[in-house]
């Protein structure tokens, strides 16, 4: 049968060649071929993979070949101009994160319309507001919209240089969350600021880019009991104290060094939040607070039927 038999490169050639002359249908049927077969020798020398050696070529194949050359010119090109592209974006990221870690905040979408600002100088350079907007995922109206009213006095100004000043005094305080700056926030009172709840210090910690949000492990150190019996909650959120030792805060510290973690459990006094209690380990398990508490009763013996959060 037709359809089992091998063709050497010499018939290929000249079928194509005779499919040239008198069409594709007549030259099949006239070989004795099918025409699916023969239109796929014929597409092989269009693209190059047969060749029908010196003068075979035609005007058409001529042409074919042209235009295809084309399309390849014009896909470098597009090629070329989205390296170009890709380039840019890079080298403006890499400025935005230099910014951003100069400044100690991290990249929030306040942060981020001001570095634009920078960039476009208030707006004034409108050749790029565009592409910076799109790569630092800011909407064009949002950004305008900032200009306006970045100059207008923010009602919570004094709050977010207090919480700022509470991270600059210790290079471990910018691991502080939500929970832990409203306390500080309270401990301290800071003078001029009005302390709003806690969720509102979360949104202006989100704001200024100061927000922590620590990463789960899958294998944490500690596992919640659901079984355990629930504290309850004395405090109701007023660390405030008129006198010492009365309500006390506790907390828990991870130390890497290069040998190892160190695990720092301490007590808080809320009156002048003076540490009362302290110890150390290397894990955290339960013995470390009740270690803690152990510490705090002998060296402040008073300490008994006080609050301890």
């Amino acid at each position: 049968m037709a359809g089992n038999r091998q063709y050497d490169h010499e018939y290929k050639v000249q079928a194509v060649k005779l499919a040239k002359e008198i069409g594709q249908a007549k030259a099949a049927k006239e070989l004795g071929v099918s025409r699916n077969t023969l239109y796929g020798w014929v597409h092989a020398n269009r693209l190059g993979n047969l060749d029908l050696g010196a003068g075979s070529q035609t005007p058409q194949s001529a042409m074919t070949l042209n235009e295809e050359l084309l399309r390849l010119r014009q896909q470098v090109k597009e090629l070329e101009k989205e390296i170009r592209l890709l380039k840019k974006e890079n080298d403006f990221l890499e400025e935005a994160s230099a910014f951003f870690a100069a400044s100690r905040l991290k990249s929030s979408k306040n942060e981020r319309m001001k570095f634009i600002a920078l960039k476009t100088k208030d707006g004034s350079s409108k050749g790029n507001i565009t592409f910076f907007c799109r790569v630092l995922h800011v909407s064009r109206q949002g950004y305008y919209q900032y200009l306006v009213m970045k100059d207008r006095p923010w009602k919570y100004q004094p709050l977010a240089d207090a919480m700022k000043d509470i991270l600059t005094e210790d290079i471990c305080n910018d691991t502080y969350g939500r929970t832990r700056m409203y306390q500080a926030l309270t401990m301290k009172q800071p003078k001029n600021v009005d302390i709003p709840s806690e969720r509102t210090v979360y949104r202006v910690m989100e704001e200024i880019g100061i927000s922590h949000h620590p990463r789960r492990k899958p294998n944490g150190i500690t596992k919640a009991d659901r079984e355990a019996r629930k504290s309850e909650d004395l405090l109701k959120r007023d660390f405030h104290a008129e006198e010492p030792l009365t309500k006390c805060v506790t907390d828990m510290t991870e130390i890497k060094g290069c040998d190892g973690k160190l695990y720092v459990s301490a007590i808080f006094d809320c009156f002048d939040s003076s540490v009362i209690g302290l110890a150390m380990d290397t894990n955290m398990k339960a013995s470390l607070c009740k270690d803690t508490l152990e510490n705090a009763a002998k060296a402040y013996p008073s300490i008994r039927g006080a609050i301890i959060h």
